[in-house]
């Protein structure tokens, strides 16, 4: 193909380019072949959401029109942050039916900083996910609502009606605005989980299963996140075969980890590799007797045991 200026309509099978090529539009592959829909909350009006410049201008719109397997991309402003009034580019409320399994809903931001999406009614939470394997991106939430509010809630019912087991949440912020929110993430139970390369700061507990309708959470990964000084807790669930590992939580958490939660049934977990910065490890920290916790770096030298259920005592080996 050798056409000079510009090249329109939809081309089928593999294309070579022998000189440089300059895409002002910029470039997205997906290899599973799904729509991309746009969203910017700047526009005017909302368009067909195909272009940015014909995009929606509610992530809601988007999750109406997409299909399975689509890429929703979100666009920001230069909204700055505050923890009093801060000003967003999204306030609703928004639903991943379960028949949209595989959306991914991405901030276009380089980092979670370029998108700021909250709801400012008490109570609510921000993004429901009812589907599998769904990926959520590069976005600041700030949820509103001590009670039941949260940022992203991974559903699992036990009639699996809604199911968000392979999940993915990867480099987002969750910081409550007005009052401090119930959780940043919460699971119903969802299994195969991964959150990576997060923030949770000023929220009740970071990540959290309070109830087990279904069963335990099955391997949940959660990596290489920070939970800061301005949360209660850190991770609180109920796992089993969890691998939780490279975070690091500060100092003055009521709960840095617990594996062994709502229902009391978590089991053979692994902790590994942490950072706690707070000097109470023996009450910060919650496991079954058949999890395995080590390598973990504590200032609190001096401690040997993680509580168990029942008082006994989990053996782990902090690095002094």
């Amino acid at each position: 193909m050798a056409k000079d200026g510009n090249v329109t309509g939809t081309y089928a099978g593999n294309r070579t380019y022998t000189g440089q090529c300059t895409f002002t539009q910029g470039v997205s592959g997906f290899a599973n072949g799904g729509d991309i829909w746009y969203v910017d909350s700047s526009l005017t009006a909302s368009d067909d959401g195909k272009t940015w410049d014909h995009a929606f201008i509610t992530i809601a719109e988007a999750v109406t029109a997409a299909s399975a397997y689509d890429t929703i991309l979100i666009k920001g402003t230069d909204a700055q942050d505050s923890s009093s009034d801060p000003t967003s580019d999204y306030t609703e409320e928004v639903t991943i039916p379960a028949t949209k399994m595989g959306l991914r809903i991405i901030g276009c931001g380089n980092s979670p900083e370029g998108v700021l999406w909250e709801n400012e009614t008490a109570e609510i939470v921000i993004l429901t996910i009812n589907a599998k394997d769904c990926l959520v991106a590069n976005i600041r939430f700030r949820p509103n609502g001590a009670t039941s509010a949260n940022a992203i809630f991974l559903a699992k019912n036990e009639a699996l009606t809604a199911n968000a087991s392979g999940a993915i949440i990867r480099n987002c912020i969750f910081r409550s605005t007005t009052e401090t929110a119930l959780a940043g993430i919460e699971t119903e139970g969802a299994n195969d989980v991964l959150v990576e390369d997060c923030v949770f700061t000023s929220v009740a507990t970071g990540i959290l299963q309070d109830s087990s309708p279904n069963s335990v959470t099955y391997r949940m990964r959660i990596r290489n996140n920070l939970f800061d000084d301005k949360c209660t807790n850190g991770i609180v669930i109920d796992g089993r075969s969890c691998d939780i590992r490279d975070n690091s939580l500060a100092s003055d958490l009521t709960v840095a980890i617990n594996t062994f939660s709502v229902g009391s049934a978590g089991s053979k977990n692994i902790v590994r590799g942490h950072s706690f910065a707070g000097a109470e490890y023996e009450t910060q920290c919650v496991g079954s007797t058949s999890d395995l916790w080590f390598g973990n770096i504590s200032l609190d030298v001096g401690s040997s045991a993680v509580t168990a259920a029942g008082g006994t005592d989990l053996k782990i080996y902090p690095q002094t």
